[in-house]
C-alpha cells in the first residue's frame, strides 16, 4: 500500500480549516485543481471517502473527520522530528514558540525573555498571547510549542508541570473591602457588585471557585475583556473584583484608587507549563520550567 504524501495531508488540513477549495488552495500556494487532485489521490490511496460532494459544496464524512485528526498528528510529529534533528547539536537552542494567557503574559513574559537570553543564549523565543482555549488548540495543532497557563485546564493529553502559584487579591470599594475583611464572607456583598472578566478568560472561573462564590446574583452581568477594563469597572461602579498577585505587583488597581486586600492563603491559582507529550525537546521545556519557577518565586 502506497503511503500518503505529507503535502497531500497538509492540503487536507487546509481544506478542513478553510471549508472552501479556493481559499484552501490560496493558503497552500497551489492551484485549486492541484489541491482537488491531491484530495482525490488521498481517497484513492486510503480507500475511503473523505468528502461528500455535489456541484456546489462539500462536507467531510465521519471517516474524513477522523483522517483529519490523524493527519494533524502526523504533520505535528513530522515537524517535531525535523526540529529535533535540526537542533540535535544544540538541544537548548533553536526556536521556541511560547504562548501565554493575557492575565499572565504582561507580568512575566518580558522577564522570561531576559532570563532566557542569559541562561539560554542560543534560544530564540517567539511569543503569543491568547485565551486558554485557543492556546490549547494551537498546542495540539503544533502552532506553538509550550503554553503558560493557569491550572487546572480541561482534560488533555499534554505533559504538564506546575511552575508556581499566584495568590488572589480582592480589590474595589474600600467600604466593601473592609466589610468582607471583617466578616470573611463574600456573600455579604451587594447584588451585582462583583465584576469579572468575560468567560473566555479562565481567571474569573478560578477566582470564583477559589472564593466559593455560589450566589450568581452577586456577579454583575457586564463582563470586562481585560484586567485594565476590569479595575475601571469596579472603580466606577463602586464594586469589587479579584486580581492575581502578579498583576497587583505591577500596579494594577492602584491608579484607580481601589483598596487591595490579600485573600487567605488557600485562595490562589496554580501556574503551569504544558507541552505535547510527543515532543522530543523535553530537556528544553524542563529547563524553561525551572526558569519560570525561579521568576515566579521572585514575583
Amino acid at each position: 500500500m502506497a503511503l500518503p504524501n505529507l503535502k497531500h495531508l497538509q492540503y487536507l488540513l487546509a481544506l478542513h480549516e478553510h471549508k472552501n477549495f479556493h481559499r484552501a488552495a490560496e493558503a497552500s500556494f497551489v492551484s485549486q485543481s492541484t489541491l482537488s487532485s491531491a484530495i482525490l489521490k488521498l481517497e484513492e490511496q486510503l480507500a475511503c471517502q473523505l468528502l461528500e460532494r455535489d456541484h456546489k459544496s462539500f462536507i467531510f464524512t465521519p471517516h474524513g473527520e477522523e483522517v483529519v485528526k490523524k493527519a494533524r498528528q502526523i504533520i505535528v510529529s513530522t515537524a517535531e522530528l525535523a526540529d529535533f534533528c535540526k537542533h540535535h547539536g544544540t538541544p537548548l537552542g533553536g526556536s521556541l514558540r511560547l504562548g501565554s494567557i493575557p492575565t499572565i503574559a504582561p507580568y512575566v513574559l518580558t522577564r522570561i525573555v531576559q532570563q532566557c537570553q542569559h541562561e539560554l543564549p542560543e534560544l530564540s523565543l517567539f511569543l503569543r498571547e491568547d485565551t486558554t482555549e485557543n492556546l490549547m488548540r494551537m498546542l495540539a495543532d503544533g502552532e506553538i510549542d509550550v503554553a503558560l497557563l493557569a491550572l487546572p485546564v480541561q482534560q488533555h493529553s499534554f505533559q504538564q508541570k506546575s511552575v508556581g502559584r499566584d495568590d488572589f487579591y480582592i480589590a474595589g470599594n474600600p467600604t466593601l473591602i473592609e466589610k468582607v475583611k471583617k466578616q470573611a464572607d463574600y456573600h455579604l456583598l451587594p447584588q451585582h457588585s462583583i465584576f469579572l472578566l468575560s468567560q473566555e478568560h479562565c481567571l474569573s472561573e478560578h477566582a470564583v471557585s477559589a472564593c466559593n462564590v455560589e450566589d450568581q446574583t452577586l456577579i454583575n452581568p457586564f463582563f470586562a475583556s481585560s484586567l485594565t477594563t476590569l479595575v475601571q469597572m469596579a472603580a466606577y461602579h463602586n464594586g469589587v473584583t479579584f486580581l492575581p498577585e502578579m498583576a497587583v505587583n505591577h500596579g494594577v488597581g492602584q491608579d484607580e484608587g481601589l483598596a487591595l486586600e490579600k485573600m487567605p492563603a488557600e485562595m490562589y491559582r496554580e501556574i503551569g507549563l504544558l507541552w505535547r507529550a510527543t515532543s522530543m525537546r523535553q530537556r528544553l521545556y524542563l529547563k524553561l520550567s525551572d526558569i519560570v519557577t525561579t521568576l515566579l518565586k521572585k514575583n
